[in-house]
């Protein structure tokens, strides 16, 4: 990698991170409120819409921000570029609506009106995110930071005074709302900022579609997989323990989201830059991309580790106000930190997998880990307790780790470069892509 592209790279990784710093800080100070102000039962549910709202962000990513990160940077124009950003954003928004339609079904019975402001949440969460790529895809990672300033300042002025106000278990629905407008202000700054005339196409969308549908029908599956790995434990713990039981887990995965964040930074910064290289055929400084982002990313995951463990104490008893007392949080934390590390370990290389297109081995990667994590969850949750459940997440993230790693450094023997139009057939050739 030439020092060129280390200060390239570099000064957007700074307005990357400082974009999810921001949201980052948000979110757990969000996450802190409400433990202190929600009933158990009240804070459970929250984390479980959230946890539904990040499975929504990656099916559109899977169906939308994946194609706009990996077909943009190749395109041979700008013109190419912007059709490619118009076929995307349609697809994006009509799957972001009919997600919110689903959500909104799927609590209706339990929580009557209150489904209105998940959906809301999920479809205005799910299109911001989308966008964000699409900025990334493009170059224009400034607007997408300016994007997340707008989303901080505006959700943090408009929930202060109702965190402040109270209000039980009430206060639940209108955070949502709230959420869900902070990020629509974060959509509508984005796209003034941006200065171009926003254009929905579904006619154009659909043949692009069309065109796509075999690869894109696994990284859906893949996607979906990757969930029932992933988020699918969590809400099985949920499911099996409920929400009361859950509420503990998730207040200590809170403490772990900055790091998550972080490795969204990375793959986001890494992903449009794997693709050019791999069109060129650069299996060297692939490697040196994905080397890089594993260092960085397994340094910070240790270093917070341990500034967090050794600040622990005070966590529980001033940040939670001892809302779990009796509950195993020093466990919790260590499964949920080593959790989080064997994650961190394989983001770049899974990212890089996805970015050759090879969907249906990661559909076959997630699909087994989730078998063996699935079981081992509803096992420790029956036979041990819920803390101990998250063992059962930390060994399908070992499966996800080995597999990842194993598929990316295979030897490449034969480069191609892929063409935009060719999705489809760029597939079976991805497994040789350096």
């Amino acid at each position: 990698m030439t020092r060129a592209d280390l200060h390239r790279l570099a000064g957007r990784f700074v307005v990357m991170l400082g974009g999810e710093v921001l949201q980052s800080l948000f979110h757990l100070g969000l996450n802190l409120a409400l433990v202190r102000a929600l009933s158990a039962h009240g804070y459970g549910l929250f984390a479980i819409v959230f946890g539904l709202g990040a499975v929504a962000l990656t099916f559109v990513r899977a169906l939308a921000g994946v194609p706009a990160l990996t077909f943009i940077p190749q395109a041979r124009s700008e013109r190419r570029a912007r059709a490619e950003a118009v076929a995307f954003g349609t697809g994006a928004l009509a799957l972001c609506l009919g997600l919110a339609l689903g959500t909104a079904a799927a609590f209706a019975p339990f929580v009557g009106r209150g489904a209105l402001a998940a959906g809301a949440f999920v479809a205005a969460w799910s299109l911001r995110s989308f966008l964000r790529n699409l900025l990334f895809a493009r170059g224009r990672a400034d607007v997408a930071g300016l994007s997340d300033l707008a989303f901080t300042l505006g959700g943090t002025a408009m929930l202060a005074p109702v965190l402040m106000r109270g209000g039980a278990d009430a206060l639940l629905w209108d955070s949502l709302w709230l959420l869900a407008a902070a990020h629509a202000l974060g959509l509508v700054v984005a796209l003034l900022a941006l200065r171009e005339r926003m254009r929905i196409a579904p006619r154009h969308a659909w043949r692009r579609y069309r065109r796509l549908w075999r690869s894109l029908a696994w990284s859906v599956a893949g996607t979906a997989t990757a969930n029932v790995q992933a988020q699918g434990q969590m809400l099985l713990i949920a499911g099996l323990a409920g929400p009361a039981a859950y509420a503990p887990i998730a207040a200590v995965l809170v403490l772990f989201s900055p790091l998550r964040l972080l490795g969204t930074v990375v793959v986001n910064l890494c992903q449009p830059e794997m693709a050019r290289l791999i069109a060129a055929g650069e299996a060297r400084r692939l490697r040196r991309v994905l080397a890089a982002a594993t260092a960085l990313l397994a340094a910070a995951c240790l270093a917070y580790g341990a500034g967090l463990a050794l600040l622990f104490d005070a966590v529980e008893h001033r940040l939670f106000a001892d809302r779990f007392a009796g509950e195993p949080l020093g466990l919790i934390a260590g499964l949920v930190g080593s959790t989080v590390l064997l994650t961190m370990l394989y983001a770049a290389p899974k990212t890089l997998i996805e970015t050759r297109r090879a969907f249906p081995e990661l559909a076959a990667m997630a699909l087994a880990s989730a078998t063996l994590g699935m079981a081992a969850v509803a096992a420790l949750v029956a036979f041990a307790s819920p803390a101990w459940s998250m063992a059962g997440v930390a060994v399908s993230e070992v499966v996800v780790l080995a597999w990842s790693w194993r598929a990316a450094l295979r030897p490449a023997t034969q480069p191609v470069a892929p063409r935009p139009s060719a999705f489809r057939i760029a597939l079976p050739l991805s497994r040789r892509v350096p």
